[in-house]
């Protein structure tokens, strides 16, 4: 199962929105970006609520703040699920299990869960699921559709929610002071955020031992002083070393690029006693060479990272878990300087590509570093529209909290520069003094972007790594991104296509910047004189338009430039191979060999 869609409605400073989370191209990072304050965090915590619930207590924090004083109403996060094959399988073997012979596959369904108020107190909370299967007995001719009365449909949809929905994580922050003692059992072991660790030792520990329990596992045989169960101890305690020191520090290797393999993680358990309570408990250190650190006493780069993947890694791999995980990361690496923050990008870019393992990457940032264009297509632009941002101490009683697709939000509100600034930095910010600008490629379009990297970083399994690409805009519409580039005296070119709207483009970038530029502007039989005077998917052959097109829409009976480019735009995001033939392969490897070796 995946989820598709979430539906939100006076969620704190949320009155009605929804994220929609299976447009084309489809994708597995999603980007929401914007100022302090716009609301982010709340479309988060949102979703993460329809999961875990609130506490009774801290229902009144679900009322939207100018309506506090008297709210009679209801407070709602609804969820929408995609069911495949093998779910219905399961799904059916469930109902074949309570007599039934026969069960009609569904496609998708829906979940509301909603808080009722009454002058501002929690009433109730009520979850509707709109599940409607239809079932058959041996002994009847028909199907009958269970009603969520009868005891089989609650059978059912239990053992859904138990065993096949995906499951949500939320991380508000990463700030890690990583704790000195995670409590594994007594009073102190359920106190957040002491939890989340407990809950990542649980995952391990279920991974390493089969039928294993920290309870079982760990505390009783640590506690039991019997030579035998310290020998079970003792081999447990070793296995949880490798499992955390490989898998943290061989992601750490490939993430940062080194082979260095001296670092290592030691476990220290013991028992703390307070008012005649024992609370187990495990220190995680650090090994270098002969010498052990709390991760607390290492830099706050490395605790980031650590604990960024000592988290991420063994939630993701827990083998119980069905269906596609929802990661949520409330700005992460936020106070990591700019090269952390890149670095970042490429985790998740791994940790998606994970194919026995899937799951969607949903995180929020005000940092340009932390914006890849190639996810701009799963981005999201936040605002609060009762705030006017322009004036500093603007405020307001009430709140609209809005999350508008990255493309819509330019189209809608091309004067309102500061709420997508931060991808516009990402794409022509003004670098600072030290910062080092690369020499650029200019597509013509993002969608000549987007198949040059697809070519390169899949089918030629990122052969050419000295090409910086930067997404156009169309073929005359790249004067701002000239001007600023000639401006800072730095090198770039224009790769435009070889048609009349190529020549013509060129004529009007002469015009309007001089003859200097003429040598900048390229068309791809410069490079590679047997593309000839094409547009960029003309390098294709008319079969393998067809054919990448009907990836988007199977139905196609000819080529759809729309749906070609978003066919080409997913299998990008979601590295999938498409066959070309070797003509057509070879005719991209010389001309993205040319562009690696260009000299600027």
């Amino acid at each position: 199962m995946r989820y598709t869609k979430f539906v939100i409605e006076n969620f704190k400073g949320i009155h009605d929105l929804t994220i929609d989370l299976s447009k084309q191209p489809e994708s597995r990072i999603f980007t929401f970006i914007g100022l302090n304050e716009s609301g982010k965090t709340t479309i988060l915590e949102a979703i993460n609520v329809f999961s875990t619930g609130y506490r009774v207590k801290d229902f009144h924090k679900l009322i939207p703040k100018h309506l506090k004083a008297n709210f009679n109403g209801e407070v709602s996060v609804s969820a929408y699920v995609d069911v495949d094959d093998e779910d219905n399988r399961r799904i059916k073997d469930k109902f074949v299990e309570l007599g039934y012979t026969e069960y009609v596959p569904v496609s998708s369904f829906s979940i509301d869960t909603t808080y009722c108020f009454e002058n501002s107190k929690y009433k109730r909370g009520v979850s509707y699921w709109g599940f409607s299967p239809k079932v058959r007995k041996k002994q009847s001719r028909k199907f009958i559709e269970l009603p969520a009365e009868h005891s089989d449909w609650q059978t059912v949809v239990t053992y859904i929610e138990n065993n096949l929905m995906p499951r949500i994580v939320y991380y508000e922050n990463f700030l890690f002071d990583f704790p000195e003692r995670i409590y594994l059992s007594g009073k102190q072991s359920d106190n957040m955020p002491n939890k989340l660790y407990k809950d990542i030792i649980e995952d391990i520990v279920e991974e390493i031992i089969p039928g294993g329990s920290v309870q079982t596992s760990l505390v009783d045989n640590y506690l039991d002083k019997d030579s035998g169960s310290q020998d079970v101890f003792d081999a447990i305690q070793s296995k949880l070393q490798d499992k955390i020191g490989n898998e943290v520090f061989s992601s750490w290797g490939r993430l940062f690029n080194t082979t260095e393999t001296y670092t290592s993680v030691a476990l220290r358990f013991g028992v703390e006693t307070n008012d005649r309570e024992q609370d187990f408990y495990v220190e995680i250190k650090i090994k270098e060479n002969s010498d052990l650190y709390y991760i607390s006493e290492r830099s706050l780069g490395f605790r980031w990272f650590f604990s960024f993947l000592f988290f991420i890694l063994f939630r993701k791999n827990r083998k119980t878990d069905l269906g596609e995980t929802l990661f949520l990361l409330d700005e992460p690496a936020s106070n990591l300087h700019s090269a952390a923050q890149k670095k970042l990008l490429e985790t998740f870019e791994r940790f998606v590509d994970d194919k026995d393992k899937p799951l969607k990457l949903l995180y929020t940032t005000h940092s340009h570093y932390m914006i890849n264009p190639k996810w701009l297509e799963g981005a999201f632009v936040v605002k609060n529209e009762a705030i006017n941002y322009l004036e500093p101490f603007s405020n307001s009683s009430t709140t609209d909290i809005k999350a508008i697709p990255y493309k819509n939000f330019v189209a809608n509100y091309p004067n309102q520069q500061d709420y997508y600034q931060p991808v516009l930095d990402a794409l022509d910010y003004q670098p600072g003094l030290l910062e080092k600008v690369p020499n650029i490629i200019i597509t013509e379009g993002k969608n000549d972007f987007y198949t040059l990297c697809y070519i390169n970083e899949v089918l030629l399994n990122n052969k050419y790594k000295k090409i910086n690409l930067m997404p156009g805009a169309g073929c005359n519409k790249n004067g701002t991104v000239i001007q600023l580039y000639m401006a800072w005296n730095k090198a770039f070119i224009i790769l435009l296509d070889g048609d009349k709207a190529g020549e013509r483009s060129k004529a009007d970038y002469i015009k309007e910047f001089g003859e200097p530029i003429r040598e900048r502007i390229k068309v791809y039989n410069d490079f590679v004189p047997a593309i000839g005077n094409s547009m960029m998917e003309d390098i294709f052959t008319e079969e393998e338009k067809l054919c990448i097109t009907q990836r988007f829409d199977n139905t196609a009976t000819k080529y759809n430039k729309s749906a070609f480019n978003t066919a080409i735009q997913s299998a990008l995001i979601n590295k999938e191979m498409i066959t070309l033939s070797k003509d057509t392969i070879d005719k991209f490897d010389k001309l993205l060999a040319e562009l690696n070796k260009y000299k600027f």
